[in-house]
């Protein structure tokens, strides 16, 4: 009887790729205003929710303890998010308006606290989870096809 051993990086991995991939739909389903269009949080303009709008981060992507917070992101045009780099100020007097006065300050601290390098593969199980759920129920209650 022969051993099989797994060869080194042949086990499947959990990236960061997957929760970020449902934490995008997830925030892109919720900022729909009308049929299957957000409206960009920086500029107005209405975008098609799958097609056209990304899931913007006003603290980067690079902070961990922002990364997956709901109050963070926000539905933007291409425009906006990437050539623009996001319109941080446009996009922080928005959050202001929608979750109160210093909110914007409050996701600053919190995205400048240091010490969460990266996630564990539980950690990043959970949270892919946890959105993939969160967008599929909301999806069903909007009526949009995921």
């Amino acid at each position: 009887m022969q051993l099989k051993f797994e060869k080194p990086g042949k086990r499947k991995k959990i990236r960061i790729t997957t929760p970020d991939k449902w934490f995008s739909k997830y925030i892109r389903i919720r900022d729909i205003v009308s049929g299957e269009h957000c409206m960009c949080v920086t500029c107005g303009k209405a975008i098609h929710w799958r097609y056209e709008a990304q899931c913007g981060h006003f603290a980067t992507r690079g902070h961990p303890m922002t990364r997956f917070n709901k109050r963070n992101c926000n539905a933007q045009c291409v425009a906006c998010n990437n050539y623009q780099k996001g319109h941080q100020a446009k996009h922080g007097f928005a959050i202001d308006r929608m979750y109160g006065p210093g909110t914007a300050q409050e996701l600053i601290d919190l995205s400048e606290i240091r010490g969460q390098k990266e996630f564990s593969k539980l950690a990043l199980k959970d949270l892919a989870r946890e959105f993939r759920l969160a967008a599929q129920l909301l999806a069903k209650q909007k009526g949009i096809i995921l």
